[in-house]
């Protein structure tokens, strides 16, 4: 029927009636629902393989090498003889601990990102966050023991070879409340957990969820073994995360808790390339000359920018940028981290 009605369309180019209308709607609505439908099916399939395949270091390994052999030689129709070279060649290094380890952890990640893409309410976001933390931390723990592997928590997840056995790529929505990996620290609290917190009902969660944050990236930065990097962090980054914590706060209504915060960072970071901007910002706020604005403000200019593109896959060679439910965590340890933090308490912190 909708072939006669084209062909029709075509030789008389006539407006279309409400009833053959309604039947291309009907037929666009039955097409949405199977492409839907497919969609379900292959991240129901991706997420049963994935989780299996995370249970163990051991069947990360093998779970790793049959995605290989798919992706690159199975289906570019190499033989058997090349594929077993190149398993011998780099036997080494696919069969290490190290190895093993980072994709158990990025098939996790992949696990949760397909559960966040079937989120329809920000609201559902609440069951994951317990569960992504937590990667987060056990990604963390390993991170100083992974060698060349830790790049691996870098890359994207869903253009892994795991994600392109499954074609995530072009078969998830755009999610611009998800980040690209499990060591994407700042895109995972940007973008999934503390808008879930921003709210003046939920303000205790948000001074823990933002506790955790910087706690967790002191960690990731003590872990890279550099005293360039811990400078930097300590001199450049650590005081923006905690002025922007207590921006939070202070758009939550928590004002002498914010301000009396704001003072200290500005008068203990006066050679921050920040200061003049936050002594200007600090006097409005204290005069009442300046409006923080509210959480409302923030939601409506993520709204402006709309869903982002689901990021395309790095290279694992590539360095990791670093330096630039309820949360799990012991919020009175990260918060005296916070507070007491220079180079020689970042050290004994994590017991260098």
């Amino acid at each position: 029927m909708l072939v006669t009605l084209a062909g029709g369309l075509r030789a008389q180019e006539q407006a279309l009636t409400p009833s053959e209308t309604n039947l291309l709607l009907d037929a666009v609505k039955d097409l949405k629902g199977k492409v839907k439908d497919q969609r379900y099916g292959i991240h129901a399939s991706a997420i049963q393989s994935f989780r299996a395949a995370s249970s163990s270091t051991t069947s990360a390994y093998d779970f790793y090498l049959k995605c290989y052999k798919e992706m690159n030689f199975t289906r570019k129709g190499a033989r058997e003889s090349e594929y077993l070279e190149w398993k011998k060649k780099n036997r080494d290094y696919l069969r290490s601990k190290e190895h093993s380890e980072a994709r158990r952890m990025q098939l996790q990640f992949l696990v949760l990102t397909l559960r966040a893409a079937q989120f329809t309410k920000k609201e559902q976001y609440y069951s994951i966050i317990p569960e992504l933390t937590t990667l987060v931390d056990n990604a963390l723990s390993a991170y100083p023991h992974l060698g060349s592997s830790r790049k691996i928590l870098h890359s994207d997840a869903v253009g892994s070879t795991f994600g392109r056995v499954y074609d995530l790529g072009s078969t998830m929505k755009r999610n611009k409340n998800w980040a690209r990996s499990p060591m994407d620290i700042d895109g995972i609290y940007d973008r999934t957990i503390l808008p879930l917190y921003r709210s003046k009902e939920k303000i205790s969660e948000l001074s823990a969820a933002w506790d955790k944050r910087i706690s967790q990236r002191i960690t990731m930065v003590g872990s890279l073994g550099s005293s360039e990097s811990e400078a930097k962090f300590v001199r450049d980054t650590l005081p923006r995360m905690k002025w922007e914590k207590n921006m939070d706060l202070l758009r939550g209504g928590k004002r002498r808790t914010a301000l009396t915060a704001m003072v200290s960072i500005v008068r203990s970071n006066a050679e921050h390339e920040n200061i003049d901007q936050w002594i200007d910002r600090l006097e409005g706020y204290l005069s009442g000359e300046e409006d923080p604005g509210s959480f409302e403000d923030l939601e409506s200019d993520e709204d402006v920018a709309g869903e982002v593109n689901l990021p395309q896959s790095t290279s694992i060679n590539s360095e990791p940028n670093i330096g630039g439910g309820r949360v799990p965590g012991n919020r009175r340890e990260a918060r005296e981290a916070i507070d007491n933090l220079d180079l020689n308490n970042l050290r004994k912190l994590l017991g260098r």
